[in-house]
């Protein structure tokens, strides 16, 4: 196995996990609406952000097989703005007193650092790359 296969293969299973994610997400949205508009949970919210988040995974799985040459950019910003939406979600939308604030900053922020790397790496920018003669 070479070094951009093994390297594609943890970006793909990172893809696949969020988008399974979302796919839970959507799914609980709608078998528990009634208890998330109890509780006054932003329930249309969580179910539109959750099938965005699907459909472009989804999109973005089926664009990487393809071999789309803007894979590379397209993962680095699908990823950023993953980041942003989930920080915006947690700080301003569905705010929670959570203690593991620090913990959850620095993890998710390594967490995106490795995967921009891992993006920008040569062996996975030469998979996207259309030579030309």
């Amino acid at each position: 196995m070479s070094k951009a296969s093994f390297q594609l293969g943890l970006l793909s299973a990172t893809l696949i996990f969020f988008t399974l994610w979302n796919t839970l997400r959507t799914v609980r949205a709608l078998l528990d609406w009634q208890t998330l508009v109890e509780y006054g949970a932003p329930a249309v919210y969580i179910l539109l952000s959750g099938a965005f988040w699907i459909l472009t995974g989804l999109f973005f799985c089926l664009k990487v097989l393809q071999g789309w040459p803007h894979s590379v950019r397209a993962g680095i910003g699908i990823s950023v703005l993953y980041w942003v939406w989930y920080w915006t979600d947690r700080l301003f939308i569905q705010q929670s007193p959570a203690p593991n604030l620090l913990f959850s900053a620095i993890f998710s922020t390594i967490f995106l650092l490795v995967i921009v790397l891992l993006w920008r790496s040569p062996d996975i920018q030469a998979l996207f790359t259309k030579e030309t003669e």
